[in-house]
């Protein structure tokens, strides 16, 4: 993230990045602004109702009152919004909206009484999370909101421990939910330059591939002439030279590794293949894409062979491949590649009529890591359990992330018997794993199959083990059980 650095509160440093973040997405902030101001104008309408309680009391005409002017307020920015707006008019649209709904909502809980406190409890996330304001509008919103209606509130008199209390709450929700509106600013930002920058990489990679089968010929590459009878080097330029360096001096294993039997049938005939040449006096070995054609040249058949180093190319493509079938958080191999591979275990399993087990894994209450702790204590928890798994199980197991907190183990030349004690072993490894700087300790159930004879598809057995997890679940969880 060095081109595009993000501020301590989630947005980009660069003006221009910004506004070109927030315009890519202003059609679903005006959405979430219609969505916001539709119900903020709807339930204040309907708890209209609910205030009469107090026909009668000096409360119900400020609350009635207070109940008009947010409806009138949501009303009024839903009118304006709806036509598409630009962004700096929504964003002003957005702010103008909030301070006739704080100083009303202030209004409305002066009363001390349990529904005004968890409305001072919950309003606050329409700011912080569900207004589409820049962040630092957001974090001024969502505390103002907090400030107002906890004076107006502490207003309204009270058990003085009571109200502390109150206070203390408020705050530490302000700050929790200033923390995830930092973390989702900062998350959804990074994932829209990933996003730039991929589908700039895969652009580029399909234009050079097809510029290369262009340019080839006119652009200065590594060019051999090689006699197809003799072996005999012909022909080289400089950049052959540098390229292939001592290999020039034996030109027939050259050209043995250059083309093999791939020789063209035909003069004028162009063929193209790629090779890894072994390791040369560099220690290394490279990827190359050869283009030859079969020419007659000093009264004989001579092959031209044009060398493209396409290493780095082939490195990336193996990068590619490995991200499309990896987790990013744990390391672990994805759902589509525990799948694709589970149905290859399969067929071996059968060919070679040897057991196959499956183990699907839950981390039991793992919501609750989340809530208590925060999302980045859930990824060094999910991190944490990933490596215990790669630690206990053999080399030739797979292992699976295939949900949030869901895991699978692909166990060959294991029985179902065997397989329960591993998740067994496992279990019980979990349930004395201590994560760094986290005062947690979690737990995991587990269900474990085994694949049948004639089944040549892993969806049975994962399913009749994903059925075992579910029957450990309903058992109290931490529990290991084998589908019979």
């Amino acid at each position: 993230m060095t081109q595009h650095p993000l501020s301590w509160w989630g947005e980009f440093h660069n003006a221009a990045m910004e506004a070109e973040y927030r315009t890519s997405r202003l059609p679903e902030f005006q959405r979430q602004a219609r969505l916001v101001f539709l119900c903020a104008a709807i339930l204040n309408a309907l708890f209209v109702f609910s205030d009469w309680r107090f026909y009668g009391q000096p409360h119900f005409a400020w609350a009635l009152a207070a109940r008009g002017v947010i409806t009138a307020a949501s009303l009024l920015c839903l009118a304006l919004l709806r036509k598409p707006a630009p962004l700096r008019r929504l964003d002003v649209l957005c702010a103008a909206w909030c301070p006739p709904v704080i100083a009303a909502s202030a209004v409305l809980l002066i009363p001390q009484s349990e529904t005004a406190r968890l409305i001072l409890l919950a309003l606050p996330a329409v700011f912080y999370l569900t207004l589409p304001l820049p962040v630092r509008w957001a974090l001024l919103a969502g505390a103002g909101f907090s400030a107002v209606t906890l004076c107006a509130h502490l207003f309204g008199g009270g058990d003085s421990a009571t109200l502390l209390g109150v206070a203390l709450a408020v705050a530490t929700l302000n700050v929790v939910l200033a923390l995830a509106l930092l973390r989702i600013s900062r998350l959804q930002r990074l994932e829209w330059v990933a996003t730039r920058a991929a589908s700039a990489a895969n652009r580029q990679l399909s234009e050079k591939q097809v510029m290369l089968q262009t340019l080839l010929r006119a652009v200065p590459t590594p060019l051999v002439i090689i006699a197809r009878d003799s072996g005999q080097l012909m022909e080289t330029n400089n950049a052959a030279r540098e390229f292939f360096g001592n290999a020039l001096a034996n030109p027939q294993k050259l050209l043995q590794c250059l083309v093999g039997d791939t020789i063209p049938a035909a003069c004028g005939q162009i063929l193209q293949h790629e090779v890894c040449l072994p390791q040369d006096d560099r220690a290394t070995s490279r990827n190359i894409l050869v283009v030859e054609t079969l020419v007659i040249a000093g009264g004989q058949q001579a092959i031209i062979a044009i060398i493209v180093d396409i290493t780095h190319r082939k490195e990336m493509e193996a990068h590619l491949k490995m991200l499309a079938s990896t987790d990013p958080l744990t390391g672990l191999m994805n759902r589509s590649r525990f799948f694709e591979l589970a149905h290859e275990e399969i067929s071996r399993s059968h060919r070679y009529e040897r057991p196959l087990a499956v183990v699907m894994l839950d981390i039991d209450l793992f919501k609750n890591i989340n809530d208590t702790y925060g999302h980045e204590a859930g990824d060094t928890a999910l991190r944490a359990f990933a490596d215990l798994c790669r630690a206990m199980v053999r080399s030739p197991d797979s292992i699976g992330r295939i949900g949030g907190e869901e895991f699978a183990l692909l166990l060959p030349e294991t029985n179902r018997t065997n397989a329960r004690a591993l998740a067994e072993r496992l279990r019980a490894a979990v349930a004395s794993l201590r994560i760094n700087g986290l005062s947690v300790t979690m737990t995991i159930s587990a269900g474990v199959s085994e694949v049948l004879p004639g089944e040549d598809k892993p969806d049975a057995a994962l399913s009749r083990a994903d059925a075992a997890l579910y029957e450990a679940k309903r058992g109290g969880r931490n529990r290991v059980v084998l589908h019979l």
